[in-house]
C-alpha cells in the first residue's frame, strides 16, 4: 500500500521501517512533500552508516581506489570491485595521451549537436570503426548509452506497437519504450518458450524484441540462439543490448551475438562506452538506412551535445590497442574464472553469471544495508544493487571484475565476503 503522509505524522522516521520502493510509490497533493520525509529518511541512514552512495571518489578507478569516507571524515583506501573498468583501458598511457593530444588541438567538447557543427571527423571515424565491430552497415554514437536506448525505441515505436521485453532488461530499455507509446509486453528471463506464446499472440507485425547480451544485474548471457530464430519466424525485430560484452566477448570484440555467430541476424545493435571502453557515450549499429532515420528522429541525438573530440580519440585509441594486443582480454578472464570459483567455493550466491558481471545475492533491502555496511568497514568497494535497479527482496551485490586485480586482491575480496556473509547468519533488522 502507499504510503502518505499520515504514516509519518507524528513520528520520528526509522530507515528500518522503509525501502526505496515505499518513497516511490508516495501519495500526496504537494509535489515535493516526498522529497521532505525521504530526506528524514536518509539522513537516518547516515547516521547508521548505510548511506554508502555517493562517496566521493579521490584517485583513479584502478583496483585500488581512494574514497572521501562521509562516516570517518577521512580520505580511506578501497579494494575496488566497483567500477566497470573490466580491461583497464582508461589508465593506459597510450590511451591518456591520444586524449592530451586531441585536447591540446581541438579544447574540452564538441560544444554543438552533431547535426550543428558538432560532428567532428573523429566522430566519423569512430562510427565507422564501431560499424566494423559489429558487422553493421552503420553506427551512430550518443551521449550515452542511457541516451542510446531511450533514443533509437522512442524515434522508431508508435502507440499501438509492440515492445517485447525481457524482464530484465535494462531501464533505458523500458524507458525508451514507454516514451514512445508503444505496449510494452515482457517476457521471462531468457524464456524462448514464453517469448514465443507472446509472439503467438500479437496482431501486429510491428514488434521489437529487446534483450542484453550481458544482463547488468545477473551476469549470464542472452539466449540468443534459441530466441532470434523465434523473432524471425514472427517478423519481430530484435535489438540487443551489448552494453557490458563489448570487448570482453568475439574475436572482434562485438559483444555476444558475435559470441555466437548471430551478428548478422541482429537488426540493431546498441552499446556503451562507459565499460570496457573506460569513457562515455553510447551507440546503436545496424542498416545504413535505418541509422539515418535515427539521426533525425531520435529526440536524445538531435537535442544533445556531440561526443567530445578527445573523447572519441581515446576510444578509437582503445581499439587499436584492442586489435593488436589481447593480454588484457586474457587477464581478464582468468581473473573472471577465477572468482568465480572462489565464491561459489566459499558458498555464496552468484546465481547464474558467466560473466565479469558477477551479483553476490543477498536477499532483502534491509539484509543488504547491513551486509554493504560491514563490507564497507572493511575497504571493499562493491556495487550495491537495490530498488529499482532490482526487486527489493533480490538485491545483491555487484562485483565488477577487472583485467587490472591480482590474483591475492581477488582472494581479499572473497575473504572479506564470506567473513561479511557468515557474520550475517542469524541477523535480524534492528541488529548492530
Amino acid at each position: 500500500m502507499a504510503l502518505s503522509k499520515k504514516d509519518f505524522e507524528g513520528k520520528e522516521i526509522n530507515v528500518d521501517d522503509f525501502t526505496l520502493a515505499d518513497f516511490y510509490d508516495f501519495e500526496s497533493d504537494d509535489l515535493f512533500e516526498v522529497a521532505e520525509y525521504f530526506w528524514e529518511s536518509v539522513s537516518d541512514a547516515v547516521k547508521k552508516k548505510y548511506m554508502i552512495y555517493l562517496q566521493p571518489i579521490m584517485s583513479a578507478p584502478a583496483a585500488e581506489i581512494k574514497v572521501f569516507d562521509r562516516f570517518t571524515n577521512s580520505v580511506r583506501k578501497f579494494l575496488n570491485f566497483c567500477s566497470y573498468n573490466y580491461l583497464g583501458y582508461s589508465l593506459h598511457p597510450e590511451v591518456i595521451k591520444a586524449v592530451q593530444n586531441t585536447l591540446s588541438e581541438f579544447g574540452t567538447g564538441a560544444v554543438s549537436a552533431p547535426l550543428l557543427s558538432g560532428y567532428y571527423g573523429l566522430l566519423n571515424e569512430l562510427e565507422r570503426e564501431i560499424a566494423k565491430i559489429k558487422g553493421k552497415e552503420s553506427a551512430i554514437v550518443f551521449s550515452t548509452g542511457y541516451a542510446t536506448n531511450v533514443g533509437v525505441l522512442s524515434a522508431l515505436l508508435r502507440p499501438g506497437d509492440i515492445a517485447l521485453v525481457d524482464i530484465l532488461s535494462h531501464a533505458s530499455i523500458y524507458d525508451g519504450a514507454r516514451l514512445s507509446g508503444a505496449e510494452i509486453k515482457m517476457f521471462a528471463h531468457n524464456n524462448p518458450k514464453h517469448l514465443e506464446k507472446v509472439l503467438k499472440g500479437l496482431k501486429t507485425k510491428r514488434a521489437i524484441v529487446c534483450v542484453e547480451g550481458v544482463y547488468s544485474m545477473d551476469g549470464d548471457l542472452s539466449n540468443l540462439p534459441e530466441i532470434i530464430p523465434i523473432c524471425k519466424k514472427y517478423g519481430a525485430k530484435v535489438l540487443v543490448d551489448e552494453a557490458h560484452a563489448s570487448l570482453v566477448f568475439g574475436e572482434k570484440g562485438g559483444g555476444v551475438a558475435e559470441h555466437f555467430g548471430l551478428e548478422d541476424q541482429v537488426d540493431i545493435s546498441i552499446g556503451t562506452f562507459s565499460k570496457s571502453f573506460g569513457a562515455i557515450g553510447g551507440y546503436a549499429a545496424g542498416i545504413e538506412k535505418l541509422m539515418t532515420y535515427l539521426r533525425i528522429f531520435s529526440r536524445s541525438y538531435m537535442f544533445s551535445c556531440a561526443m567530445a573530440p578527445h573523447t572519441a580519440a581515446g576510444i578509437l585509441k582503445i581499439l587499436e590497442i584492442f586489435r593488436k594486443d589481447k593480454s588484457a582480454l586474457e587477464k581478464l578472464w582468468e581473473n573472471t574464472k577465477y572468482i568465480h570459483a572462489q565464491l561459489r567455493e566459499a558458498g555464496l550466491d552468484i546465481a547464474e553469471t558467466k560473466s565479469p558481471v558477477v551479483p553476490v545475492m543477498a536477499g532483502t533491502d534491509l539484509r543488504l544495508r547491513e551486509i554493504s555496511k560491514r563490507l564497507y568497514q572493511r575497504g571493499l568497494y562493491t556495487g550495491v544493487i537495490t530498488y529499482p535497479a532490482v526487486s527489493k527482496n533480490k538485491t545483491r551485490l555487484r562485483l565488477s571484475i577487472s583485467a587490472m586485480h591480482t590474483k591475492e586482491q581477488i582472494d581479499e575480496c572473497v575473504r572479506i565476503l564470506k567473513e561479511v556473509y557468515d557474520s550475517m547468519k542469524g541477523w535480524k533488522p534492528g541488529q548492530n
